[in-house]
């Protein structure tokens, strides 16, 4: 009894809705190629309607320099130090050391914290 309740609502409610065509009439649905369109339309126009370089610079928005100067370089090898990768076991192991000294006495901690702060393997 439920069940041809419920389908013959659902049918009503359905027969009840505007079409495609009426909900285009008033302006609610439009469809995808019209967005597209409108779109295409309006980024066309905006292309059309940028300034020139000579109107940016009259607007003192867009400034060359009239004198360029040029100097010679040397060659010189671009690539960065990396210090960490002379380090010897000894050297990171003292460098946790007095990281771990660090957290543990210098760096101020709330007494909440402290268990959550990370000490590193000696």
């Amino acid at each position: 009894k439920n069940k041809i309740f419920f389908f013959f609502f659902l049918s009503r409610r359905l027969s009840q809705r505007p079409t495609t065509e009426e909900l285009e009439q008033r302006n609610i649905l439009k469809r995808k190629f019209m967005k597209m369109k409108y779109k295409r339309t309006y980024t066309t126009y905006d292309l059309s309607v940028r300034p020139t370089v000579a109107e940016l610079i009259a607007r003192r928005i867009l400034r060359f320099n009239e004198y360029v100067e040029v100097t010679d370089a040397k060659d010189y090898d671009r690539r960065a130090d990396k210090p960490w990768t002379r380090l010897t076991p000894a050297d990171k192991a003292a460098i946790r050391k007095e990281l771990n000294e660090f957290k543990s006495r210098e760096m101020e901690v709330h007494e909440d914290s402290k268990q959550f702060t990370r000490f590193h393997r000696p």
